[in-house]
C-alpha cells in the first residue's frame, strides 16, 4: 500500500471540498483532494446544471457571506475565463408575515429589493399564478451558477496551482496523531498524511466523524429535481422569466422554478419534501410521491408550461437540525476542520466556504462571521433531528 505526505488532505470533492482545494493550491500549499466516486458526479450535493445565487436571505451574516461569495464567483470566472453566473433578477413569494424577517434583513445590509403584491407579480410575469394573499421581495442580483462548470473549473485550476486529485478512493479512516501534530488518511488503496485535514464530505460527514467521538443529529435527504420542456420556451428564457423561491405556511417546504439555462427545459423543485435516507444508500430512483408533488406545484404555479418532463434526477441534502451549516475544528482535533453539511442552500457559498476552510485549517481562525456555523451551538447539541414540516 502506498504512503503519501502532504500539507493538507481534503476529504470530499463537492463544490465545498473543490473551492477548498482551489484556494489552498493558490496559496502555494501541497493539497492532496480525495474523492470516492469522480468530481462531477450524481451521489451527492452538487452535481447538475444549475444552482441559485441570491442576497435574499434571514440573517446579516448570511447576506454578507452571499456578497463575498459573489466576488469570488467572478474572481473565479476571470481565473477560468468562463462565464459561471447568471443574472436573472428573482423574487421570494410567500405570506406577508412569512417574508418579514427576510424583508427586514434585506434593510438592515442595504441590500436594494422591491416589496410586490400577487397582482404585480402576474403582471411582471404572466405566466405564473399566485393566491391573492401572497407578496414578492423582488431583488435583481438574483442569478444562476453553473454548478457542474464551477466544479470542473476549480478542480481544473486546483490542479493547475498543484493539487493532487485522486478520485475513485473512498475514505476509510481518519487517525489523529497521538502527538497531536498530524493526521492519516486511510483509503482502500493508499495512506495519506498531513498536519491538517479539511472534512467536507457533505451526506457522508456523520459516518466519518462518529470514530472522532463526534456524532452530529444530520439527516439525509433524497430530493428530486424536473424539467419540463415547454411548447414554447420563450416566455421562459431569463429575460422573461424571473427565477423564483415560494414559501408555505408552517412548512418547511419550498417551491421553485429556474429560467432555462444551461438545459432545455425550466427547472422545477419541490424542495425538502424527500425521502429520508441512509448515507450508504444506493437508490438513486425518482419517488412517485415526490414525482406527484413536482407535477401538481407546476401544474398551480405555472399552468401553461405543460407536462413534458424530460428529466428528472437526485439529490441529497444534508439537514442540520437548524438548517444552518457547519464551518469549524474540532475542539479535540483542532487540526481537523469541517465545512458541510449545507442543508440545501449551500452551493451559492461554496467558493467562499472553500476559503474560510482554508482560513482555519492554516491559520485556525477567519475574518468571515462564522459564528452561526459553530459546533458548539445549541441547535446540535440539543439531540434533536431535522424535521420535515407540511
Amino acid at each position: 500500500m502506498m504512503n503519501h505526505t502532504t500539507d493538507i488532505i481534503v476529504i470530499g470533492a463537492g463544490v465545498m471540498g473543490c473551492a477548498a482545494a482551489y484556494h489552498l493550491a493558490k496559496r502555494g500549499l501541497r493539497v492532496t483532494l480525495l474523492e470516492q466516486f469522480r468530481i462531477g458526479h450524481a451521489n451527492g450535493s452538487s452535481h447538475g446544471p444549475s444552482r441559485v445565487i441570491r442576497l435574499n436571505y434571514e440573517g446579516v451574516d448570511y447576506v454578507q457571506l452571499a456578497r463575498a461569495a459573489y466576488a469570488q464567483w467572478h474572481e473565479l470566472e476571470a481565473d477560468c475565463g468562463q462565464k459561471l453566473l447568471h443574472y436573472t433578477g428573482g423574487m421570494d413569494i410567500g405570506e406577508p408575515e412569512a417574508l418579514a424577517e427576510m424583508s427586514a434583513t434585506l434593510t438592515a445590509a442595504n441590500v436594494a429589493f422591491e416589496t410586490i403584491d400577487s397582482a404585480e407579480i402576474m403582471r411582471r410575469s404572466p405566466q405564473m399564478r399566485v393566491p391573492d394573499n401572497m407578496i414578492a421581495l423582488y431583488q435583481n442580483d438574483y442569478g444562476i451558477l453553473l454548478a457542474d462548470p464551477c466544479l470542473a473549473e476549480m478542480s481544473r485550476l486546483a490542479r493547475r496551482h498543484g493539487a493532487n486529485i485522486v478520485e475513485g478512493e473512498a475514505v476509510q479512516a481518519i487517525v489523529p496523531h497521538d502527538s497531536g501534530d498530524g493526521v492519516t488518511v486511510q483509503t482502500q488503496r493508499a495512506s495519506y498524511q498531513a498536519s491538517r485535514v479539511i472534512i467536507a464530505a457533505g451526506a457522508w460527514m456523520r459516518p466519518l466523524l462518529r470514530p472522532l467521538g463526534v456524532n452530529l443529529p444530520l439527516t439525509v435527504v433524497k430530493e428530486t429535481i424536473a424539467y419540463y420542456k415547454p411548447a414554447d420556451p420563450t416566455p421562459f428564457l431569463p429575460d422573461r422569466f424571473p427565477l423564483f423561491l415560494q414559501r408555505f405556511p408552517n412548512s418547511t417546504v419550498i417551491g421553485c422554478a429556474f429560467p432555462i439555462i444551461n438545459h432545455e427545459g425550466v427547472k422545477m423543485i419541490y424542495d425538502r419534501h424527500g425521502e429520508i435516507v441512509d448515507p450508504a444508500d444506493e437508490d438513486r430512483a425518482i419517488g412517485r410521491e415526490q414525482f406527484a408533488k413536482i407535477r401538481d406545484y407546476a401544474r398551480q404555479v405555472l399552468p401553461n408550461l405543460g407536462d413534458n418532463m424530460i428529466e428528472a434526477v437526485t439529490c441529497r441534502y444534508t439537514m442540520t437540525p437548524d438548517e444552518d451549516f457547519i464551518i469549524d475544528r474540532l475542539p479535540n482535533h483542532p487540526n481537523i476542520v469541517i465545512g458541510s453539511p449545507c442543508s440545501g442552500h449551500g452551493f451559492k457559498f461554496g467558493i467562499t466556504i472553500g476559503n474560510i476552510l482554508a482560513d482555519l485549517a492554516i491559520e485556525g481562525r477567519t475574518a468571515h462571521d462564522i459564528q452561526r456555523f459553530r459546533l458548539d451551538r445549541p441547535a446540535l447539541t440539543g439531540g434533536l433531528a431535522w424535521r420535515l414540516a407540511g
